[in-house]
């Protein structure tokens, strides 16, 4: 593991065409197999393996961009299929970046094998069990497959139930006042939202017992904290695997519906997946769908990141710019003047107050990008991309990361945290939409999150500053699936910025 780490952090541009050629389809598996396609991408050895930290010990920003790039890469490479129903959160070390079986299928990506925080967070603070076990099975109601909606041989079809990143998973409403508002695509479908926990933080929550509001609350009164998420992966009893050994890391992931017949020319742009949406009631199951993933973030600790954690943010690069050659940008009108957004944008669209209308006919949200891309970001995104030419991955692109100020960079104070970060500004279109900022003062991720503490928190210190909502979501014994879990009060200044999402700009 450790010479592997190395050869990851230890340089950004090493030719292994040969190495993909070493790496062909498994042939003697059949429970996955694999269109042997041999693709001339030019990426770092072994860039299966999330890197454990970054490259430097006195990192540039040029090192914290391709540090993003090197996760993001990592992460969207082919998992190795899970044990039946359950979950594996490994790489298929055999298969090259953007495998699809035969069936035509794309081979879920690691982190797509992760838990989500639906089948994490259980009702009544059950104890979701072993990493590798699915307490949320595929629902009963959902439809079988079609021909049109095909999953790669030995994984399960994908299951989202979020039309709003700042939306509790079912079974909470999505009506509480801890949810923002839904995006519709020009397509005139909601656009859907997921988010999953890598193996080391997993683990963390569940030998912690913080799946229970109750056992972190009796933390933050016994010692005025929780005990901290974990850095590296190290030791858990059992150990993690070998490629798992690397700090608590989250993906959060928006995804648009595509039509197979009406869109098959754009398709080719998108990682897909085909599955299932479940609607707010909890029992409702949408589809099946073809969905293309339109944006990602991914939020990990590492050794070295401050409290604070390290930030990226990735989008697909039609969704605000036309497509080369032409055509329809997925969340812009033409002629969005992106950097220059107006009052007409970026308005929001009702909160349902129950099940999102599951059709393409609804009126589209006109998205525009409040702060363009920096002339920095673009080139490293430039060489990433070529890496990935002949792949589906080359039409994504960083917008930017949250990381440590580095030497001669800004400067940037996060409340309450004594840390300082790269940058003031930073969104995602396709999931902070709504909370990119307001003409001539941006936001990031750090406006909400620096308030994020365990529940039964009183006091919102840098002692129990812990920078993720994600134990928000676990409920306290007592609550049952025809009541739903309780949804958690969250701290005034998030409640303010949710709210005001709510209001037309």
């Amino acid at each position: 593991m450790t010479n592997v780490t190395k050869c990851i952090c230890g340089g950004i541009l090493l030719i292994c065409v040969a190495a993909w050629i070493s790496c062909g389809t498994d042939s003697s598996s059949n429970a996955n197999k694999v269109e042997k396609k041999l693709i001339a991408t030019v990426l770092p050895a072994n860039s299966w393996v999330v890197p454990l930290d970054v490259a430097s010990t006195t990192p540039s920003q040029a090192d914290w961009w391709n540090f993003g790039w090197q996760t993001f890469v990592a992460l969207n490479w082919p998992s190795a299929a899970p044990i039946a129903g359950g979950v594996v959160g490994l790489p298929n070390t055999q298969l090259n970046i953007g495998a699809s079986s035969t069936n035509q299928a794309m081979v879920p990506t690691t982190w797509l094998t992760y838990r989500s925080v639906a089948n994490t967070m259980l009702v009544g603070a059950a104890d979701p069990g072993a990493w590798a076990s699915n307490p949320v099975p595929l629902p009963a109601s959902c439809a079988p497959l079609t021909s049109n909606y095909p999953v790669s041989p030995g994984f399960n079809p994908m299951l989202l139930n979020m039309v709003s990143k700042f939306s509790s998973p079912v079974p909470v409403s999505n009506v509480d006042e801890a949810s923002g508002p839904p995006l519709i695509a020009q397509n005139g479908w909601y656009v859907t939202y997921d988010i999953r926990l890598a193996q080391s933080e997993y683990t963390f929550i569940q030998q912690n017992g913080y799946y229970n509001g109750n056992t972190q609350a009796a933390a933050e009164k016994a010692n005025g904290q929780i005990v901290g998420f974990p850095r590296d992966g190290q030791g858990f009893t059992p150990p993690l695997p070998a490629l798992a050994q690397f700090g608590a890391l989250e993906v959060k992931a928006a995804w648009r519906v595509l039509d197979p017949v009406n869109d098959k020319a754009i398709i080719p742009r998108y990682y897909t997946q085909a599955g299932y949406f479940l609607q707010q009631d909890g029992t409702t199951c949408q589809g099946p769908a073809l969905f293309g993933l339109v944006g990602l973030h991914i939020l990990r600790l590492t050794p070295t990141t401050p409290s604070t954690w390290f930030w990226a943010t990735f989008e697909q690069v039609d969704n605000v710019i036309p497509p080369p050659g032409g055509g329809s940008a997925t969340l812009a009108t033409a002629g969005t003047p992106n950097g220059a957004c107006t009052a007409q944008y970026n308005n929001p669209p009702a909160i349902p107050t129950g099940n999102i209308p599951w059709t393409g006919t609804n009126p589209p949200v006109n998205v525009c990008m409040f702060t363009n891309i920096s002339g920095g970001v673009e080139g490293v995104n430039k060489t990433w991309r070529a890496n990935l030419a002949g792949t589906v991955w080359t039409n994504y692109q960083l917008i930017d990361t949250i990381n440590p100020s580095v030497a001669g960079g800004p400067t940037n104070p996060i409340p309450i945290s004594k840390a300082n970060v790269n940058t003031g500004i930073l969104a995602n279109t396709s999931m902070e939409t709504y909370t990119q900022g307001k003409v001539g003062q941006g936001q990031t991720c750090m406006d909400c999150h620096a308030y994020a503490t365990p529940q039964g928190t009183t006091n919102n210190t840098s002692t129990n500053q812990i920078f993720t909502f994600v134990l928000d979501n676990a409920d306290s014994p007592g609550a049952t699936a025809t009541k739903g879990r309780r949804p958690v009060k969250l701290p005034p200044r998030v409640l303010e910025i949710i709210h005001g999402m709510r209001k037309a700009k």
